[in-house]
């Protein structure tokens, strides 16, 4: 497996610039060897990323004190709090809790999920991100799902943990099938897909990709909960996402009719490693 030892923070050569973390270091790292792995020379990616560099806007980055960093286990508080029953009413849906106090209370979550975490904390990142509600000096969720959409902060950081988990999955397919088994990396692809049809599709998507990604969020918790006492644990991650062509070409092609075109109208499926 590549090295994913802890790197130490690089400071910006630009003005007023943040620090490149362990998590953005290790994404330039493995973006780099993957494109190694793909033919490209150490000459031509380094000249890629200088040209890239010069084509960022110049403006001044956010300052640290603005800049709000992601929790990276919120979402994993509003899993237990829609999973325990200690924390769900008769008909199955998560109550209301005081903020601090013994179970059933906020304090006690947060605790139970992360130990490290403040409590006032959380509740600023919840109530930033639109995914909690106060009534009468209590708190309730608004749903299920922690969504970062316009967040600032917290959604650029967590995209940079998204990529990292993807370069992450591809690195490590590219190994040799005897040395690894593969981790879970498919997708299907369309060439001609109509873009009258996005907006439908997209709203199709989002509602398999969320049950998908619940029944998949109540799987990996059940786990957590019977694993052995003791036993070594790894933060586990699943990500759906679509994507498409930047510049499409024009339409395509009408497709003939007939048994030809019905094996040609079937999705791609294709995986790597």
């Amino acid at each position: 497996m590549p090295n994913t030892r802890k790197r130490t923070a690089v400071r910006s050569t630009g003005v007023g610039g943040l620090p490149l973390d362990a998590t953005a270091l290790e994404a330039v790292d493995r973006f780099v060897r993957i494109l190694a792995r793909c033919g490209c020379s150490a000459s031509d990616i380094l000249k890629a990323f200088s040209d890239a560099c010069a084509r960022l806007p110049k403006r001044k980055p956010a300052a640290p004190s603005k800049a709000q960093r992601e929790l990276s286990n919120a979402s994993h508080i509003l899993t237990v709090w829609f999973s325990d029953a200690a924390y769900l009413d008769r008909k199955g849906n998560p109550i209301s809790l005081p903020l601090r106090g013994a179970a059933p209370s906020l304090e006690a979550l947060v605790k139970r999920v992360d130990p490290t975490l403040d409590v006032n904390d959380l509740v600023r990142y919840l109530n930033r991100t639109k995914a909690l509600k106060r009534d009468q000096g209590r708190y309730a969720p608004q749903r299920r799902i922690l969504s970062l959409r316009g967040a600032q902060g917290p959604e650029v950081f967590r995209n940079l943990r998204s990529l990292v988990g993807l370069l992450r999955t591809l690195e490590h397919n590219m190994q040799p099938k005897r040395v690894t088994r593969s981790w879970f990396e498919y997708w299907a692809e369309n060439p001609a897909f109509p873009v009258s049809a996005r907006a439908a599709f997209d709203t199709r998507l989002d509602d398999l990709g969320m049950k998908f990604l619940q029944r998949i969020d109540t799987d990996m918790h059940r786990r957590e909960l019977e694993r052995a006492p003791g036993e070594r644990t790894v933060r586990m991650g699943v990500g759906v996402y679509r994507f498409e062509d930047a510049d499409p070409t024009g339409p395509a092609p009408a497709p003939k009719r007939g048994r030809r075109s019905r094996r040609t109208g079937r999705r791609n499926e294709r995986r790597s490693g």
